[in-house]
């Protein structure tokens, strides 16, 4: 174990040379002078040291630590304190400056894309779904050659988390688009609630932004009945609904028992 010398061997020996003490002996290594000063009136003793050498060690350290340590217990100083040894070492090594580096990782799809199907949908009162203005989705009965008016969902189905559902779970995530245009329904908040509406996009991708679950539907099949529901990813509790009155919009309810929110597919 390295020890402190007395000061007598302090004082006989050249402070401008570095001292290593050893278990067995004394090496002395040359170095040059530094710039801070650390004095003792009752022995007589200075110590040197130049700041901004580049060549700063730990035996460096050593050395002045024990030298300072020895001068500062002498009967005219206080004790040497924990943040005397912190000022020292301050003086004696480089600064290392962290540099902060940002950087993202591409994680799995919130929902990976795997086909689309196309179908014709029923509210449970047999009214249709009509597009009847460019993003404007209204439910009506129609009968003869008025059947042509009706559209076509293009479910597109996709894959997912296995704690969020999927594909045998009874909870199918899927986007609702109308056939043979790029319209896509999406349940967003309006004021103080959801609202349903029709957006022109194309998201037959993987779904990877928390911005686009807004096109995202939970399909929830009752395969005893031969029905469906639409439950909003985004607002889960909120399910595609059409009212029982005709030619009124299709829109979106936390309260699915008072409107139709159940459906019949067909599919082609």
């Amino acid at each position: 174990m390295a020890f402190v010398p007395d000061l007598d061997v302090l004082e006989s020996s050249n402070l401008s040379e570095e001292t290593f003490y050893g278990p067995d002996c004394l090496c002395l290594h040359k170095k040059p002078h530094l710039d801070m000063k650390v004095t003792s009136p009752e022995v007589g003793i200075q110590v040197t040291v130049t700041k901004g050498h580049s060549a700063r060690t730990f035996r460096q350290a050593a050395v002045l630590v024990a030298t300072v340590a020895k001068l500062w217990k002498q009967p005219a100083h206080r004790d040497f304190a924990d943040s005397d040894l912190g000022d020292i070492l301050d003086d004696i090594f480089e600064p290392v400056s962290f540099q902060h580096i940002e950087g993202s990782c591409a994680g799995a799809p919130v929902y990976r894309y795997t086909r689309s199907q196309s179908f014709d949908i029923l509210d449970i009162d047999q009214k249709c779904f009509v597009l009847e203005s460019p993003t404007q989705l209204v439910a009506l009965h129609l009968q003869g050659p008025s059947a042509k008016q009706k559209v076509k969902l293009n479910i597109a189905l996709y894959r997912t988390r296995a704690s969020q559902g999927g594909l045998g779970t009874g909870r199918v995530p899927v986007a609702l688009g109308i056939k043979g245009y790029q319209l896509y329904m999406s349940c967003v908040m309006s004021g103080a609630q959801p609202v349903l509406q029709l957006e022109e996009a194309d998201i037959r991708r993987d779904i990877d932004s928390l911005e686009l679950i807004r096109f995202i539907f939970f399909r929830l099949d009752s395969p005893a009945e031969g029905t469906t529901r639409f439950e909003s990813a985004a607002f889960p509790g909120w399910f595609i609904c059409t009212s029982q009155q005709p030619r009124q919009p299709v829109g979106i309810t936390n309260q699915p028992d008072q409107v139709i929110a159940t459906y019949e597919l067909s599919g082609h």
